[in-house]
């Protein structure tokens, strides 16, 4: 075997495996994003680094549902607050019970002080079960018509660099037959006809 064969043999086991592994990946993305719902639970994108470093930017975390009386100081919880709504994931600091309604102090792993106010426990989501780093990335790529079309273009692309390097003949391991045939003529053959 030459050194461009191998070269090449090499290059399309590399194409085989990156197509096996965008199509591994795409797969478990969307698992995240769509089918984990289905279950009852919720998946979050985190973009913030106040939970770093326990949960990173970028990391999707898959949030259960939970009794707000179950709720424990050092729970991990995804809840809406303020004005706006707005989901966020914090650790609960301090459970505070007034007058039969439990309400929680929060605060992220990486910042100085508890946030700002006390919520009530109704407006927990669920508590963190599991933290899938950069997975996050991955489901905000998938959630976009660009991300893909992105990710489909990346698959035809390898999908074409395999073909041109199989088409090429390099790329195809020669089978015993092909390498004991010779391909020189001998001299002096003529046609007999």
């Amino acid at each position: 075997m030459t050194t461009n064969e191998r070269i090449a043999r090499w290059t399309r086991r590399g194409l085989d495996a990156a197509l096996v592994l965008l199509v591994i990946v795409s797969l478990l993305t969307v698992i995240l994003a769509r089918v984990v719902p289905m279950t009852g639970r919720s998946t979050f994108v985190v973009a913030g680094g106040s939970m770093a470093p326990a949960i990173s930017v970028g990391s999707a975390v898959i949030v259960d549902p939970v009794d707000p009386m179950a709720l424990a100081v050092g729970d991990v919880v995804s809840l809406r607050s303020g004005t706006e709504r707005a989901i966020f994931t914090h650790r609960i600091t301090r459970v505070v019970v007034r007058e039969g309604v439990v309400w929680i102090e929060t605060r992220g792993d990486a910042n100085a002080s508890p946030d700002p106010s006390i919520s009530p426990a109704t407006s927990v989501i669920g508590r963190v079960a599991v933290a899938v780093p950069v997975a996050g990335y991955l489901i905000a790529l998938l959630s976009s018509l660009r991300g893909i079309v992105f990710v489909i273009l990346l698959g035809v692309l390898l999908l074409f660099a395999g073909w041109m390097l199989d088409s090429s003949g390099l790329g195809r391991r020669r089978s015993p037959a092909d390498r004991s045939v010779r391909h020189d003529v001998p001299t002096g053959v003529t046609d007999p006809a």
